[in-house]
């Protein structure tokens, strides 16, 4: 939405000296005015003396960028606004509390990240085509980074093809990076999709924000499909972040030797992604819902069955408790979570927290 009055939380996102996972502690079930967030941030640091020169200075900022954002027209996504905010990055270890950004964010569709290198070779950006041409035909949401190279082409061929895409810059919105997909950031926006970052308006894309961009790429997305990287970049850490936080990791295997391929093979060979081979395998194997017809899902002998009989109604059910309950992995638990969501069995009411969903 639109900001008119500043929301508390541009404060909170500012303030330094409490972590992300700190921080959503703090917002998990209430909404809070200024005053009553300042004290249970105070509360959290034990009474920390510099604890008022840090508030004030992250008022002043938010109030700054309160301002922008006002005169710049952009979108301020809040982490407890469920309904607009990217709602599986709720589900990592360390969610952003703020996101600015332009266009808006789909929870509906299926978030798949397609990463790669910027020193694409011919084969890197036909394969790119050609999984994302072929993967359009699902309601996916193709989620990336907006550089050059596999980013560019992975957005640009589901603009192309009227599938929903999303990016995460690593700078400010004021400093899309590199200043040539300036007109494919529109072109995202004008088929529906949007970009986002968590730095001020006017920050420029350096070295250190590009980690925390990539842990926003890993963490959007149920899974992550590596086509090229080298050993040492960006497509690396994001594929292993996105490992870490119990995502599906998928990398397309590539010629030995050659150094766009060393990357995925890695991954591979260290049994962190799954090979992938084609975009129907991949399909069917990454999200088996999307070969079905809704009429013949059958949960009763799936884990989304298992699942379905631990949300007694009218009860709360948090994803820690499925998971232990349940004995699974974070990877088999979002995909499960989300195929109940996309079938509208249960609904999503805050960070880690479901329930079943009840007829209007």
């Amino acid at each position: 939405m639109l900001i008119t009055a500043m929301n508390p939380l541009l404060i909170l996102h500012f303030f330094k000296g409490i972590t992300n996972a700190q921080k959503h502690s703090i917002i998990a079930t209430n909404q809070y005015s200024e005053k009553e967030l300042k004290s249970k941030v105070y509360q959290t640091l034990r009474g920390k003396e510099s604890f008022e020169l840090s508030w004030d200075k992250a008022s002043s900022l938010a109030l700054k960028e309160h301002d922008i954002c006002q005169r710049e027209g952009v979108i301020v996504l809040y982490a407890n606004d469920v309904d607009n905010f990217p709602s599986i990055l709720l589900e990592i270890s360390d969610p952003p509390v703020v996101l600015f950004g332009r266009g808006g964010w789909n929870n509906k569709k299926v978030p798949l990240s397609v990463i790669g290198s910027r020193k694409m070779t011919n084969y890197g950006k036909h394969q790119c085509r050609h999984f994302v041409e072929d993967l359009s035909q699902f309601p996916i949401n193709i989620i990336s980074g907006l550089a050059m190279g596999i980013d560019a082409v992975a957005h640009q061929t589901a603009v192309d093809c009227g599938a929903t895409t999303q990016a995460f810059l690593a700078g400010g919105l004021g400093h899309i990076s590199p200043k040539r997909n300036a007109l494919l950031a529109q072109q995202i926006i004008d088929s529906g999709g949007g970009y986002f970052t968590e730095q001020p308006f006017h920050t420029v894309s350096l070295p250190q924000y590009y980690p925390v961009r990539n842990r926003l790429i890993a963490g959007a997305s149920l899974a992550t499909l590596v086509l090229e990287a080298a050993m040492k970049s960006g497509a690396m850490i994001t594929a292993n972040q996105a490992f870490g936080y119990g995502r599906e990791v998928y990398a397309l295997p590539g010629a030995l030797f050659q150094p766009m391929s060393e990357g995925p093979n890695k991954l591979i060979a260290d049994q962190i992604a799954s090979i992938v081979l084609d975009p129907t395998s991949f399909a069917s194997n990454f999200y088996p819902l999307w070969s079905k017809n809704r009429g013949e899902i059958d949960l009763s002998k799936s884990l989304e069955g298992e699942l379905i009989q631990h949300f007694p109604h009218g009860r709360k059910v948090h994803s820690a408790y499925l998971k232990r309950v349940l004995k699974v992995t974070n990877s088999q638990l979002f995909k499960s979570l989300h195929v109940l969501l996309e079938l509208e069995v249960i609904q999503r009411i805050g960070p880690h927290t479901y329930a079943r969903k009840t007829a209007d």
